[in-house]
Order: structure tokens, then sequence, then C-alpha cells
């Protein structure tokens, strides 16, 4: 995952920043004016990173990204305007050792295995399935010894409360690390009929809700189903009906 997101940012980056200066030196052949040609490609290089960013579906990340590009846009500039290459040499072996670390440690980390995840759904669920953490009172999560893997056992509404972190199983506090998500409908006594064909599990994602007067609210919402229950997203997550809290 965080090389995926690595390689994505790196690439939205170079691509809407070169865009943008190209876009800069356009405009200065029929502007006089430094200023609109400067402005103009550092709006062109923010919408484009932001665009492609979400066209990965990194959320968040789209608007960080976009403001980072902003400043390759702005080392673009300094190196273009380099007489003496010196600027040149150091930004670029600079460059080369922050990716190149970065790369190493994103491989390192991303390499340690994490616990695997299977979901239990009645038969014919589709739809989400909210699973909220840090709920006082709620069954902690447990990781199975023999198999090393989370079972979340999905009742009819799709919302599970577990007084655990979200962070639980994870290899660190910010990575899960590389896992196997699996999906079973059982029966009703919770034997497995049928395992969910892998183009059947969809979008996943975490996040968190700051209620007026209550507790922040931390969770993770996955979908089951077909295209059309990813365009419907996961309206129990804004539910404060089903909420806990």
């Amino acid at each position: 995952m965080y090389l995926t997101m690595l390689y994505a940012g790196a690439f939205s980056m170079l691509i809407s920043a070169g865009i943008g200066f190209a876009v800069r030196l356009f405009l200065q052949k029929f502007f006089k004016s430094g200023m609109l040609p400067l402005v103009s490609g550092g709006a062109m290089t923010l919408l484009l990173s932001y665009l492609i960013m979400s066209f990965f579906k990194f959320g968040f990340y789209s608007a960080t990204m976009a403001g980072v590009a902003l400043l390759v846009y702005a080392l673009f500039l300094g190196l273009w305007n380099d007489r003496t290459g010196s600027i040149t040499r150091r930004a670029g072996m600079t460059l080369s050792v922050l990716f190149v670390a970065a790369l190493i440690y994103l491989s390192a980390i991303s390499s340690q295995p994490g616990v695997d995840q299977t979901y239990l759904l009645p038969l014919g669920f589709k739809g989400c399935v909210l699973i909220n953490y840090e709920v006082e009172g709620a069954p902690p999560l447990k990781v199975e010894d023999n198999d090393n893997e989370i079972v979340y056992h999905v009742p009819d509404g799709g919302i599970i409360n577990t007084s655990s972190p979200m962070e639980f199983g994870w290899v660190s506090n910010e990575n899960s690390g590389p896992l196997q998500l699996r999906a079973f409908f059982v029966d009703e006594v919770g034997n497995k009929v049928q395992e969910l064909p892998r183009e059947n599990i969809l979008f996943g994602a975490n996040g968190s809700i700051q209620e007026e007067g209550k507790p922040e609210r931390t969770y993770y919402f996955q979908l089951f189903g077909s295209k059309e229950v990813e365009t419907e997203g996961c309206p129990a997550v804004e539910s404060s009906g089903e909420s806990p809290w």
C-alpha cells in the first residue's frame, strides 16, 4: 500500500509540476509581467496533482501531495534560473538520496506481514460493514492464533462495535502491513457456505468523526457486493441513530 502511495505521489508531483512549469513558459511568451505566468503555472500544478491523486483514491493525501507538488514546481523554477549549475547538482543529489531512502524504508515496513482479516457475512449480505472502535463495554477483537487472522462475525445490520483500537493487529501505529482479506457467506449457525469472489470485495477506508459534545469516534468500513454498492458508500458512518456514543 505504502509503496503504491509513494509511486503514485511521485508520479503526480513530477507530472503536474512539469506541466505547470510548461504552462508558465508558454504564457511568458505573451505576457511581459512575470506574475500571471507564475501564478497560472502554480495553479495548474495544484489542480493537476489533486486530480491525479483523487483518481488514485488517496483522500486526504490528495491535498497534501498537491502542496508538495507546488514545492517541486518552485524547485523547477529555481533550477531553470540557475546559471552556475550548483543548485542543480545539489538539488538532484538531495532528492535522489531522499527518494532512495524512502523506498528502502517503505519496502522494509511493507514486508512485515500483517494480520489477515476474514468477514463472515449473513447469506445474501451486500453493502457496508462498519466497525466502530474503542466503544466502552464492547467486546475486544482477537487474533486467532492458528490462522493469524481477525474474524469479524457480521450481524444483519452490518455494524460491529469493539473496545479494541483501530490499530489492533497492525505492525505499527501507521502501517497495517500486507494482509489477506477474505469474506464468506455463513448460514444461521455460522457455517461457511460460500466464499465471496475477489471482485465483490470492494473499497474500504478508516476515519474518525467528532460530534459536538461527544468523544471522537474512530471507525473502519468495508464494502461488499456489486459496483452499485460502491457508489452508495457507507450511510451508517453518518447515521447518528446507529452510533454507540
